[in-house]
């Protein structure tokens, strides 16, 4: 019975490129008869689905004429070029590469089926990164802040300050890969003589050995402690923002370069200001006859109060901008703005002056109003 390419491979027909190739890696990594359950004849099928499905023109072709096309063309395939006695298309899988990456994109998928390869060159050069939560509140985030941090983590050893050799002792080359951290090491597969390269497992990539390894650490170089971290917060982050502390990671395999410290932050609330943004707003309650006049409020901001003029006949829900009075833009001088919204305050008490005055000014506007003589009067009774 033909075999179905995409069921093969485990994704749809709508699979994009990448998705084909992700698939691919790992089902040749896992069915690689090099590995322990390994199976060299689903090795082989994922590598004849990978052939026809990374290529464009095979794959239309294979969309369009399917099963049929491929009984046609018998173990040929789609290139006519026939396969070893593996079932392995060596040209074919060359070719396949065309316009993908090359050979580069081969090797990178041949690393992660043997091992070793370039991204395992590098894999002790660096310390791992951290990552924290610090509470800050919100002037903190405005204006920034210095904090001292109290952390655990792996750092360079005091005894041999990150060298891994006993104190006296020397730091020698690596006398199994002579200095360059890396052993080619050649295996015999079904495609061949395969040739890869790996990490040193005697130096761990770097290239050296101590003469005589660290009491302390072992010789590795790093021993966890605690370390007090002083970090810098910038005036302008908001809550849930990220702030990088270079170096302030893990130290790395014998003094390498160590890891990254990640703060994510979270801001406080405020119980009057809110934030949005650059720009701050706030609510600001002035009276009936304030509002009608006009006159100057103070209006709290992170600066403190500062005077707000309301002119007359301002209406309840007008805002105003105090500009410049917001949050620090991070990476420039200039700051958002504070916005006020000004909320006019009706008046629920009259005394029996207030009530006649605001009973001419309605006449004098020839507005109508009612007036409950009998609960003004219970009112004014009970303030005596």
């Amino acid at each position: 019975m033909p075999t179905d390419f995409y069921q093969t491979l485990g994704v749809p027909k709508s699979a994009s490129e990448a998705d084909i190739k992700k698939a691919y890696r790992r089902l040749a990594h896992e069915h690689h008869p090099d590995k322990d359950k390994g199976d060299a004849s689903k090795f082989k099928e994922v590598n004849e689905a990978y052939q026809v499905l990374s290529d464009p023109q095979k794959r239309q072709q294979y969309d369009q004429f399917g099963s049929g096309y491929q009984n046609q063309a018998g173990r040929q395939g789609f290139n006519g070029q026939g396969f070893d006695q593996n079932g392995f298309d060596f040209g074919s899988f060359a070719q396949g590469f065309q316009g993908q990456g090359g050979f580069d994109d081969a090797f990178d998928i041949f690393s992660d089926i043997f091992g070793g390869g370039r991204q395992q060159r590098n894999s002790r050069n660096r310390g791992i990164d951290l990552e924290m939560e610090l509470d800050l509140s919100f002037d903190e985030a405005i204006f920034g802040v210095e904090r001292e941090l109290r952390l655990e983590k792996k750092d360079s050893c005091p005894t041999c300050t990150g060298s891994g050799a006993e104190p006296g002792s020397k730091v020698t080359t690596c006398s199994k890969c002579h200095g360059t951290g890396q052993i080619r090491v050649t295996r015999r597969t079904i495609l061949g003589n395969m040739a890869t390269v790996t990490t040193c497992d005697a130096c761990s990539g770097t290239g050296k050995v101590p003469e005589k390894p660290c009491k302390d650490c072992k010789g590795i170089g790093v021993l966890r402690q605690e370390k007090t971290v002083k970090v810098k917060i910038p005036a302008g982050v908001d809550d849930g923002s990220r702030v990088r502390v270079s170096g302030e990671g893990e130290m790395g395999y014998r003094g390498s370069s160590p890891g990254d410290l990640f703060l994510r932050l979270n801001v406080q609330q405020h119980k009057v200001l809110r934030r949005d943004g650059q720009n701050i707003y706030s609510d600001v309650p002035v009276s009936f006859y304030q509002a009608a006049l006009g006159t100057s409020v103070d209006v709290l901001t992170v600066d403190g109060d500062v005077s707000l003029k309301v002119p007359e006949g301002t209406q309840s829900g007008k805002v105003f901008r105090m500009k410049s009075k917001g949050v620090p833009i991070i990476g420039s001088s200039s700051r958002g703005d504070h916005m006020v919204t000004v909320r006019v305050v009706t008046p629920t008490k009259l005394t029996k002056k207030e009530r006649e005055l605001f009973k001419k000014l309605a006449d004098e506007k020839g507005e109508s109003v009612e007036i409950s003589e009998s609960f003004w009067s219970r009112i004014l009774d009970s303030l005596g």
